[in-house]
């Protein structure tokens, strides 16, 4: 499953900053994506400036290390953009489940 998880910020010392949580998931990574781009029942609510889609198989403690998408939301535009894994989480796995 792609999981999706909106963040509001990121910091060097604690990984997440402020406010965040898993807003749903999907069987495909498609349309995943295409919810988080499309900024779909207003992901953002003016303070998630970060998403992210993690693959997790099913299972118990599963990491989502090596498949994960980063973005960004671009007010001027109204949408999330890709972004690079931010440096702050490079060593975090599961936002959406811990």
């Amino acid at each position: 499953m792609y999981f999706i998880t909106v963040i509001e910020d990121f910091d060097k010392d604690y990984g997440v900053k402020g406010c965040s949580r898993c807003v749903g998931y999907y069987n495909t990574f498609e349309k995943a994506n295409k919810a988080v781009r499309e900024n779909k029942c207003d992901l953002w609510e003016t303070c998630y400036n970060y998403a992210v889609i993690e693959k997790i198989e099913e299972g118990l403690y599963q990491t989502s290390y090596e498949k994960r998408w980063f973005y960004k939301f671009d007010c001027d535009k109204g949408i999330y953009e890709p972004i690079e894994e931010p440096e702050e989480v490079k060593h975090w796995c599961n936002f959406a489940i811990g």
